[in-house]
Formats: structure tokens, C-alpha cells, sequence
């Protein structure tokens, strides 16, 4: 099977009764070894967005209507961070199988639980249903427990937010430009044009950064 389009995906439009942005492309790698991918989320209200990239140059974002019934805003957070990592995972196993990545990820509470699924827990955030989802999908959470017990060459690591990392700066850009466009600030129109210029420009910046050291 041959490589994505790097426009894989373009935005999907808003479905009624709960808007949302999903969009997954590719840029020009910094390198194929290793695989560093840098996740993170935002959240306002009611809305989240999740934003992704990998030095091998996959990259996206997603943002939609998040019901606040389902969980309390802290915890809301952490699912969304998850989710985060899920999204940029499952596109990277699906572009390099068997290939071993290192996750960077700015939120604490998330990354506990990331190392306690991979030494075999199964804790998830208070709150968070495990039931099928409709289509009996399982959730993303559980998918990703998964992902992180049972994938060999999988790391998760600390990255402090904002300290200037492009890797991570870029994740959360795009997570932001995710929600802004889910809540009508920035046309939907205009993610498939932002996301590659973020994105080529985070991994530009990454690379200059690696080459000094």
C-alpha cells in the first residue's frame, strides 16, 4: 500500500448538533530515525482540540463539542491530552510500523497514566466510559492503553511546556488553530493551508536546533 496524499484528509465540515475540525497531512521529514512526535491539547469550555507532529513529518489537528456532563473540566483536560497522543500515534504506526517512537508530552497527569498502562494498569480518568462507542468502536482511550502496553520501542517522555521546544510549540499551535476554528474564529477553509506552513516551519526550526547541537 502505497504512501498518504499529503493531504490525506481534508477538514470535515460541521456535523449538526456537534461542530468539529479534523484534519491529517505530512510535510517534509527531519529525519526517519528516531521518531520523536510531540502531542498536546487545548481546551475552552465546552470545546477541545488536539494537535500533533512527528519529525517524519506527520501532522494534524481535531476539535470539537466536548459534552461537559461527561467529565469534570480537570479531567477534561487530561482525555483531551490523551486523545492527543492517541491521534499522533495512530498515525504513525499506520505511515512506519514497527519503528520505535519517543512521545513527548507537556501534561503530568496524562504521562502517569501513559506509564502506568505500559507496566499494566488499567486506570483510566475519572469519569471516562469504556463502553463501546456507536458502530461498537472501542473508545480512544482504551485503544491507546493498548497501544502503549503492547507496542515495543514506544517512550513516553516529560517536555516542559512553552520553553521554546518547536516540536512541542508546534503541537500546541495547532491544537489552538483547532479550536478556533471549531468555536468560528478561523475559517475551516483555511486549515489545509495553515497546518503544512506550521508545520514545515516547527520542523525547519527543529532542525536548525539539532544541527547546532
Amino acid at each position: 500500500m502505497g504512501r498518504r496524499s499529503p493531504l490525506a484528509h481534508a477538514p470535515r465540515p460541521a456535523l449538526k448538533g456537534r461542530p468539529q475540525v479534523h484534519f491529517d497531512g505530512a510535510v517534509k521529514a527531519v529525519s526517519r530515525t528516531p521518531i520523536v512526535l510531540a502531542t498536546d491539547a487545548s481546551v475552552a469550555g465546552d470545546k477541545v482540540g488536539t494537535g500533533y507532529l512527528a519529525t517524519t513529518g506527520e501532522t494534524g489537528l481535531r476539535a470539537h463539542a466536548y459534552p461537559q456532563y461527561l467529565t469534570a473540566p480537570r479531567v477534561r483536560v487530561v482525555v483531551t491530552e490523551l486523545r492527543a497522543v492517541y491521534w499522533g500515534l495512530r498515525r504513525i504506526f499506520a505511515a512506519h510500523p514497527g519503528r520505535p517512537v519517543e512521545v513527548r508530552v507537556d501534561n503530568l497527569d496524562a504521562l502517569d497514566l501513559l506509564h502506568e498502562w505500559q507496566g499494566g494498569g488499567d486506570r483510566m480518568p475519572d469519569g471516562y466510559g469504556t463502553r463501546l462507542r456507536s458502530q461498537g468502536r472501542r473508545p480512544s482511550l482504551v485503544k491507546l492503553q493498548m497501544y502503549t502496553q503492547y507496542t515495543p520501542g514506544l517512550t513516553f517522555v516529560h517536555e516542559k511546556a512553552h520553553v521554546g521546544n518547536p516540536l512541542n510549540e508546534a503541537a500546541d499551535s495547532l491544537a489552538k488553530l483547532g479550536l478556533r476554528s471549531v468555536r468560528g474564529r478561523v475559517p475551516t477553509a483555511e486549515i489545509p493551508r495553515l497546518v503544512p506552513l506550521w508545520a514545515s516551519g516547527a520542523l525547519a526550526e527543529y532542525r536548525r536546533g539539532r544541527d547546532r547541537d
